[in-house]
């Protein structure tokens, strides 16, 4: 996988390359940004909070993140950066990293509204005429009204300014430059609106030209995206495709390219411009991706995507775009969670909380950690609940109740116990698919940030007779493996809508619950006709499973609500063991001294079940209860 560093992502630019990314979720995507609290974070899958752009250390302390993570690639989230990076990208190739960004002659110059007139107009560019306000004043020209006044190196269209007259000079930086205020042909729909704006003094952008050109890691031009734009405040929000190849302007475009080739210019670059009566004019250049990369994205021409694969080497394409889609931008919400404190409690939701794990889970739980647990319920089952479960942290929620949605969206954590049994009817284990089947679009647009599956070994062949760890194939030969496997999938599924959402499947070994005998199955029943002198044979006793207690399940539950971990699937068990080593376990623990249980001569492995959890013990859980402590409190309790 890809591993990502996007700077600035509170920017526009920086959102736009997050959400390019984010399309195809085969990314490692690291952010940053000098404030926590921005709508990137919850999209990014890790995020850090670091100095500004423009204070000492600001490269050292990004090279840093980039080693923690293995960053392949850097890319720059705001304009000021793209000389900075360029003058530093030594530094960055030095420790390995690749950054998406060109040389810095051609940056500096695209900077410079003046200085990128005078380059590019002296070499055929149809570019608005354009000079300072000093050098104006010196040998003021009135025919240039109306004209535009902004700041020679800003962007967004900060700091603009509309010019009638000498007398609105007055007060204008000199420093600034000025340009004719370009006017789109009379037969524009948005020609009366502009022509008012601008009379008025005041500064409207409908009608732009926005051309994305993309170079490849060697300067050779790939693509191009056309696209007639409306602007609010500076920011695209209507954007409107164009067929580059019927474009009646292409020509003048590609009159920058052979300049871009000849000065080794890497990635993207725009170019914004509107069709006059004479033909297309450009009023600017940036050498980066910008605020509507990620319309372009969505509207089938991913740049970022492209350019990441191609500058890391891999095999990378980019053509064409939807033809009857617009791209529209607006205002999006999104949440994240607060910087921890230690007096916060949490909510949680639960759902199967009247499972035979949920229950005993529930009654595990340190209910001084939680503010208010949501147990989701189907309607058939509220009277069961409301009997079950008394506690006032409990607030019991029907399925269908309108408020469904409110729980999922105020949850710090959810806890998944939903499955039908083994021994159901199949029946039962598709409708409990179809039950988190329809769960599963609240919860991934709710942005809970832990999400917890209860799943099973089952999902792995047990025809293979090894201790099968987490990377192991997963099979789905019967209906409840395949109900594992699916469920699994549903939450993982919900990376794709929300990143910040840690999904952690556990995978549980056979789940021993010795205060229930007849939740043991062949376990118990081995115990009790031991007891009671009733022969019982063996059919395969080289058959291999893994036992765990129920106490050591909810302990394993609880270390993974405490714990802070990526998203991950994690099998959980006690110890591995035959059928004969069970009861040979079960003999050296009764004081009986019987022949009742007979092992057949089949010495084959039919079934096998054990599984590796070095893991989650890697991480600092353990159980607690061995083979033999299981055994005792199965043979006390029968007793």
């Amino acid at each position: 996988m890809i591993r990502v560093l996007v700077t600035c992502v509170g920017s526009g630019v920086g959102q736009s390359i997050i959400d390019s990314l984010n399309l195809k979720r085969d990314y490692k995507i690291i952010g940053c940004d000098g404030n926590r609290n921005v709508y990137a974070n919850s999209f990014c899958d890790k995020f850090y909070t670091v100095r500004s752009l423009y204070a000492e250390g600001y490269i050292g302390e990004l090279i840093k993140i980039c080693k923690i993570n293995n960053i392949d690639i850097v890319i720059p989230g705001h304009d000021h950066e793209l000389t900075l990076f360029a003058k530093n990208l030594t530094e960055f190739e030095s420790n390995g990293i690749k950054v998406l960004v060109s040389e810095p002659t051609i940056t500096e110059i695209s900077r410079d509204k003046q200085d990128w007139y005078t380059y590019f107009a002296s070499r055929g560019c149809k570019i608005v005429p354009t000079l300072s306000v000093k050098e104006f004043n010196l040998n003021i020209d009135t025919s240039i009204f109306p004209a535009i006044v902004k700041p020679s190196g800003g962007s967004a269209s900060q700091g603009i300014s509309i010019v009638n007259t000498i007398e609105d000079l007055k007060g204008l930086k000199e420093e600034d430059i000025i340009q004719p205020y370009l006017f789109p042909q009379e037969s524009d729909p948005n020609f009366d609106a502009i022509k008012k704006a601008v009379k008025n003094g005041d500064f409207i952008q409908k009608s732009e030209i926005s051309i994305q050109i993309l170079m490849n890691k060697d300067s050779k031009h790939t693509a191009t995206f056309i696209s007639k734009n409306t602007l609010k405040n500076g920011v695209p929000v209507f954007v409107d495709p164009i067929n580059p190849t019927t474009f009646e302007y292409l020509d003048e475009i590609l009159k920058f390219v052979p300049f871009l080739e000849e000065k080794k210019v890497k990635g993207p670059v725009n170019i914004q411009g509107r069709i006059t009566p004479n033909g297309l004019f450009f009023f600017e250049m940036n050498m980066r991706f910008t605020g509507i990369t990620g319309n372009r994205a969505l509207l089938g021409f991913n740049e970022v995507d492209y350019l990441v694969r191609n500058f890391l080497d891999k095999p990378a394409s980019i053509e064409g775009y939807a033809i009857n889609k617009v791209g529209v931008r607006q205002v999006a919400c999104t949440s994240i969670p607060k910087i921890k404190s230690t007096t916060d409690k949490k909510i949680a939701t639960i759902l199967g909380a009247g499972s035979s794990v949920g229950q005993h889970f529930i009654n595990t739980l340190n209910l001084n950690q939680y503010s208010k647990i949501y147990l989701i319920a189907r309607v058939t089952s509220i009277k069961k609940y409301t009997t079950l479960f008394k506690d006032a942290k409990f607030e019991i929620v029907a399925d269908t109740d309108n408020k469904l949605t409110a729980c999922f969206t105020q949850s710090d954590v959810l806890l998944n116990f939903v499955s039908a049994l083994a021994f159901h009817d199949d029946e039962l284990k598709y409708d409990a698919i179809r039950y988190i089947y329809k769960m599963i679009p609240k919860i991934a647009k709710a942005k809970i940030p832990k999400i917890i599956n209860i799943s099973s070994q089952s999902v792995y062949d047990q025809n293979e007779n090894i201790s099968k760890t987490e990377e192991f194939n997963t099979v789905s030969k019967t209906s409840y493996a395949f109900q594992k496997l699916i469920i699994e999938d549903f939450f993982t599924s919900i990376n794709q809508h929300s990143v910040l959402t840690k999904v952690i499947n556990l995978r549980f070994s056979r789940i021993l619950n010795t205060n229930n005998i007849e939740q043991l199955g062949f376990f118990g029943v081995i115990i009790s006709n031991y007891i009671n002198g009733k022969e019982t044979t063996i059919g395969n006793p080289n058959n291999n499973t893994n036992l765990i207690d129920i106490t050591d399940v909810c302990s394993a539950i609880a270390y993974t609500l405490e714990t802070n971990l990526d998203n991950s699937t994690l099998n959980v068990g006690g110890q591995d063991v035959s059928m004969k080593e069970f009861c040979e376990v079960v003999k050296n623990h009764l004081p009986q001294n019987n022949n009742v249980i007979l092992y057949g001569d089949d010495t084959s492995v039919k079934s096998s079940s054990m599984i590796n959890a070095d893991k989650i013990l890697s991480l600092g859980w353990k159980p607690k209860n061995s083979l033999k402590d299981i055994i005792r409190a199965i043979i006390k309790n029968n007793n």
